[in-house]
C-alpha cells in the first residue's frame, strides 16, 4: 500500500504552497481573508508580503508605501467622483512612476521621484500633461496621510512641447459637412462651442420658451464600449452657461425628428458623432477632430477681435477664478455684440455656400 507523502506546514495536496492574509472585513462584518498560492512556501509568504505592502493592509501610516497610499486615496474618494476619473486615478496607479510606488512614504526621496518621472519618459515616452497628473494625485495621497513633499514644484518635468497644429479654416469645416448627418452636430460645437459630451447632452428643453438661447447643464460623457454616464452637470462651474441660439440652428434642431421635450437634440453615441466625423473629414483631406472644433471657435473669434475674456465665457473655458474675473469685467451689450459679430461670420459662410450650390444647380440644368 502506497503511503502519502507528508506535507510541509502550508502546502496543500497538489503540492503547492498557500499563505493566507487577513485584509479586512466586508459589509457584513464577515472577515475576508486572501490567499497566495505558489510552488514554495517562500514564494507565497512573499507574495503575500508584497501584497500586504502595496496595499497597505494592517500596517501604520508612517509605513504605508506610495502605492499603498495612493490606494487609500483613490478608495476614499471612489464614491463621490466620476468613473472617467476614478479610471484616470487607478491608470495613475498601476502604470505611472512604478519605481517608487513600494517605496514607504516616510523614506520617499525628492530624487527618487525625480528619477520615476525621468524613466517614464525616457522609457514610456510619458508626456508632460500625464506626468504633472501622476506627480499632483501622488503628491495629494501622501498629503492626506501628513507627508507633503511639493512634487509639483520640487520635480522637474520635461517642458512642454512648441507644437502648433494648424486647424482648417471654418469655411473649408462647412463646405465638408454642409447637408450631411455632421452638419447639426458640428454646428453646435464650432458655432457655440460645445464639448462633444455637451452637444450629446442637449436637450429640446434646455431651449429657452423664446427660442433665442439655450442652457448648457446636462452632458453624455462616453465610458467606452458604447457606455455612456449621464451627467446633469458639465465639465465645470464655467462650462454650466445659457448661450444665445442663432435662429439657423433654432430651425435646424426643431427640423430634427423627436417626439418631446425630454429628447435628446443629437440622440447619438459618441463614435457616430465623433470618430464618424473625424473619419469622413479625413476622407475629404481634412485633418480636425470633433474636439477641434472647439478650438476652431476660439481662432475665429480671436480673428474677429473678440477679446478673450468673452471667448472664455461663451466658450465655458473659465475656471472659478477666472469666471468671477470674467464677470466682473464684461458687460451684456458688449456680450451680445461678439454674439452677434460670430453668429454674422457663421451665417456669412452658410449663405455662401447655398448660393454656391444654388449657382451648381442652375448651371447644370
Amino acid at each position: 500500500m502506497k503511503k502519502n507523502k507528508k506535507r510541509m506546514p502550508g502546502q496543500l495536496s497538489s503540492g503547492k504552497f498557500r499563505k493566507q492574509l487577513f485584509i479586512g472585513y466586508d459589509n457584513n462584518g464577515k472577515r475576508i481573508v486572501k490567499s497566495f498560492l505558489a510552488k514554495t512556501l517562500w514564494e507565497a509568504e512573499k507574495m503575500a508580503a508584497d501584497y500586504k505592502a502595496r496595499h497597505g493592509v494592517g500596517i501604520d501610516p508612517d509605513e504605508l508605501t506610495v502605492a499603498a497610499a495612493l490606494e487609500k486615496y483613490i478608495n476614499s474618494r471612489k464614491d463621490i467622483i466620476a468613473p472617467s476619473t476614478l479610471n484616470g486615478y487607478n491608470i495613475i496607479l498601476n502604470n505611472r512612476l512604478q519605481s517608487i510606488m513600494l517605496t514607504k512614504i516616510s523614506e520617499l526621496k525628492i530624487l527618487d521621484v525625480q528619477a520615476a518621472v525621468n524613466a517614464d519618459y525616457r522609457d514610456k515616452g510619458s508626456s508632460r500633461k500625464t506626468l504633472k497628473s501622476a506627480l499632483s494625485l501622488i503628491n495629494s495621497a501622501l498629503v492626506a496621510q501628513g507627508y507633503d513633499y511639493h512634487l509639483c514644484k520640487r520635480i522637474t518635468i520635461p517642458a512642454a512641447k512648441a507644437v502648433k497644429k494648424e486647424l482648417p479654416s471654418a469655411r473649408e469645416v462647412i463646405n465638408a459637412i454642409k447637408g450631411t448627418e455632421f452638419e447639426l452636430p458640428c454646428l453646435l460645437a464650432m458655432w457655440l462651442s460645445l464639448r462633444v459630451s455637451e452637444v450629446r447632452g442637449l436637450k429640446y428643453s434646455d431651449i429657452s420658451k423664446d427660442h433665442s438661447h439655450i442652457t448648457v447643464c446636462r452632458t453624455r460623457v462616453y465610458l467606452g464600449v458604447e457606455k455612456d454616464e449621464k451627467r446633469d452637470v458639465t465639465k465645470n462651474e464655467g462650462s454650466n452657461r445659457t448661450i444665445s441660439l442663432p435662429s439657423y440652428l433654432y430651425k435646424m434642431i426643431m427640423a430634427q425628428p423627436h417626439n418631446s421635450s425630454d429628447d435628446y437634440i443629437v440622440d447619438r453615441s459618441y463614435n457616430q458623432v465623433s470618430q464618424n466625423f473625424h473619419r469622413y473629414m479625413a476622407r475629404n483631406g481634412i485633418v480636425i477632430t470633433f474636439h477641434q472644433l472647439r478650438h476652431l471657435f476660439a481662432t475665429s473669434a480671436n480673428d474677429l477681435g473678440v477679446a478673450d475674456e468673452y471667448i472664455q465665457k461663451l466658450g465655458g473655458w473659465a475656471s472659478n477664478n477666472i469666471l468671477k474675473q470674467v464677470y466682473t469685467h464684461t458687460t451684456k451689450p458688449l456680450e451680445d455684440r461678439y454674439q452677434q459679430m460670430i453668429d454674422d461670420y457663421f451665417l456669412g459662410i452658410l449663405h455662401d455656400k447655398d448660393a454656391e450650390n444654388y449657382g451648381n444647380t442652375v448651371e447644370n440644368g
